[in-house]
């Protein structure tokens, strides 16, 4: 699970911008990227400013939220 800060959130798309710190499982940096949802509910009850931890992943060749968890 990585912390992050959620930026903006398009449900009717199924994305949402995080900025977040390092992705160990993907090898990526901490920066600020757009990610795609495979299941539009993950994104329910989440908005821009909330602080989260989340799993990323590679689905369908697409990096993709599989877990969002609302920060504490």
């Amino acid at each position: 699970m990585v912390t992050g800060t959620v930026e903006k959130v398009d449900a009717a798309q199924g994305k949402v911008t995080i900025d977040h710190g390092p992705i160990p499982n993907l090898n990526m940096d901490a920066m600020t990227m757009v990610f795609r949802s495979q299941d539009p509910a993950l994104l329910k009850g989440v908005k821009a400013g909330d602080r989260i931890r989340f799993q990323a992943d590679r689905v369908n060749g697409q990096i993709s939220v599989v877990r969002i968890q609302k920060g504490r």
